[in-house]
């Protein structure tokens, strides 16, 4: 009973201890009270501990920019911690300053090499920055010391991204090592099953996700996979018993409801097949083949006007406006200017003018331009003149030629058709001189020698 008293008193007098040595900064802290912790900071003398607390409060409050500059501060005077150089990454993250933030993580990391939690944040920056053979690299270090799920999915998810299809293989070994090492990682299951439906390998994401499930069978995404690759594979009775699961568990997203209606399509069972469809139309208005198939299935239900209106929809979808085209037309026209490719620059104009933008005539001054000075062919570029000339409009001959102050024409369609028209007299003009010096007179004009 002595003994028992004793412990108790000493059990008392820690506790004791331990409330006395809780700071009013520290309990304020605990208990996210942040404006109070930076009042009651600046009434004591400034240490390090107190400007991380300084710093940690600010963050809390989103004061980012004043957060970044504490950390800073503590990054001057505590220069061997990696821990502030860390901070101040993450407050520069916050930020959107993304080439500040990995060169205070390669810092932490430069300071402390061991440091995971620096090394995971820099090869998640250098993956959000799309640098992936950059990510690979890092990853693959430290994939070499850690084996954790976590490090080996930035390892796959790298190579996903840095090799072709031509190297699949290569990222469908590292997905096949997670599931090894970690059978019930779902995420390697799904992403396998996705590379696979992708290749059009139907078979091999059943068999990779059927394994998953014989682990767990109520995993959304791992299931979601599985039911798209039975459908692919027109297994569609499977994919409809993997569907109605999905569906009872409330799953709603798009990839469901449309690859749900298109094996209930499959089956001739268009009533279901309309209202999953006419679901995912929700999340994708302008997808071509969900239009196609909401419509076929309109058509053999009680839906038919509206069948028609959902095939209008898709085929004005795949058609592309004339506006779309000529723009198309333009863009293919310099690209083959630039090549110096200036026969098919002048097809591409005369493409454009012929079938997208019929009043633009200015296109056939610039085809006989192309064909004149760069292809050298007159007599093409006396043909487009011509043509160009003949949509000039009635009484726009009489108007005056436009000119500046200085007396310098002004470039608009008038001064256009009037220097096609005087260009087109000298290329005329020429060709008579031509003809005239090689001999090629009209005798019948020339009166008989006496």
């Amino acid at each position: 009973m002595r003994k028992f008293s004793i412990l108790l008193c000493l059990c008392t007098c820690c506790s004791f201890l331990t409330a006395q040595n809780t700071s009013p900064i520290q309990e304020a802290m605990a208990n996210y009270d942040y404006e109070t912790v930076l009042s009651l900071i600046e009434q004591e003398p400034p240490t390090l501990p107190l400007l991380y607390q300084k710093g940690n409060a600010l963050k809390g409050l989103k004061r980012t920019k004043e957060a970044l500059s504490v950390f800073r501060e503590i990054a001057e005077q505590d220069s061997l911690n990696p821990r502030a150089y860390i901070e101040a990454a993450e407050c520069y993250k916050a930020l959107a300053q993304y080439s500040e933030t990995l060169a205070y993580y390669e810092e932490a990391i430069r300071l402390n090499p061991e440091n995971t939690y620096a090394r995971l944040q820099y090869i998640n920056m250098l993956m959000g920055m799309k640098r992936y053979r950059e990510s690979l690299k890092e990853s693959s270090l430290l994939a070499e010391k850690d084996s954790s799920a976590y490090v080996l999915h930035l390892r796959a998810e790298s190579m996903g991204w840095v090799y072709d299809n031509t190297e699949i293989t290569r990222v469908i070994d590292a997905y096949l090592d997670i599931q090894r090492r970690y059978p019930d990682d779902y995420l390697a299951a799904a992403k396998l099953g996705n590379i696979y439906v992708a290749g059009h390998q139907y078979e091999d994401a059943i068999d990779i996700t059927e394994k998953y499930r014989s682990i767990d069978s109520t995993n959304i995404l791992v299931n979601r996979v599985n039911a798209q690759a039975y459908c692919l594979n027109k297994d569609y009775p499977k994919a409809i018993e993997r569907y109605e699961q999905l569906l009872q568990e409330k799953d709603s997203t798009f990839q469901t409801c449309f690859y749900a209606g298109i094996s209930y399509y499959a089956l001739e069972n268009f009533y279901p097949a309309h209202d999953l469809l006419k679901r995912a139309l929700k999340e994708d208005r302008n997808n071509i083949n969900l239009l196609y198939y909401l419509g076929r299935a309109c058509s053999k239900t009680s839906w038919k006007k509206e069948g028609v209106e959902y095939l209008e929809t898709a085929i004005n979808l795949t058609i592309p406006n004339d506006s779309i085209m000529s723009r198309l037309y333009v863009g293919l026209a310099d690209c083959y200017k630039m090549a110096q490719q200036y026969a098919d620059q002048a097809k591409a104009l005369l493409t454009q003018y012929e079938k997208y933008d019929r009043q633009k005539h200015k296109l056939l001054y610039d085809v006989a331009f192309i064909y004149y000075y760069r292809l050298k062919n007159v007599p093409k570029a006396e043909h487009y003149l011509t043509a160009y000339l003949k949509t000039r409009p009635k009484g726009d001959k009489e108007k005056a030629q436009e000119v500046d102050a200085d007396g310098v024409p002004i470039i608009g369609e008038t001064n256009r058709y009037n220097a096609a028209e005087n260009w087109l007299k000298d290329i005329r003009e020429k060709r008579k001189k031509e003809e005239f010096f090689k001999g090629k007179v009209d005798t019948s004009s020339v009166a008989p020698v006496r």
